[in-house]
Parts: structure tokens; C-alpha cells; sequence
């Protein structure tokens, strides 16, 4: 999903369109849950390292979406 979400914010960039952008947010979250319940079911080495990543990104993700609203 992170792939995803960064070759359709690649695309954004280059037309400037406001879907894209929703799509990329839309990936970055889906994405930053899918990360968090995967720790909470088989914690990493590096499990709070991932948390935090996670939670970055769910955070950045939440505010573009609320900036556009």
C-alpha cells in the first residue's frame, strides 16, 4: 500500500489533480493501520521504532485529509 500510495503521489505531483491526492492519503492510512494491527498481532524486533513510523504517517495522513476538508 505504501508503494502504491507513493507512485500515486508521483502522479500527483506531476498533474496536480485533487483525487490523486485523496487516493494517495487514502493509501498512507490504510496503510499506517495495516502496520499498527500487524505489530499488535506479531510484534517486530524493532516494534516501537514501527509504532512510531505508523503513527507518523497516520498523523500526516489524518491532518492532509482534514486540511482539504
Amino acid at each position: 500500500m505504501l508503494l502504491l500510495a507513493m507512485i500515486v503521489l508521483a502522479i500527483w505531483g506531476i498533474t496536480h489533480e485533487l483525487p490523486y491526492m485523496i487516493l494517495c492519503l487514502s493509501y498512507a492510512i490504510g496503510a499506517a493501520i495495516s502496520i499498527l494491527v500487524r505489530e499488535a498481532i506479531a510484534p517486530s524486533p524493532q516494534t516501537r521504532l514501527t509504532r512510531i513510523s505508523a503513527l507518523l504517517l497516520l498523523l500526516i495522513s489524518l491532518y492532509g485529509f482534514v486540511d482539504f476538508l
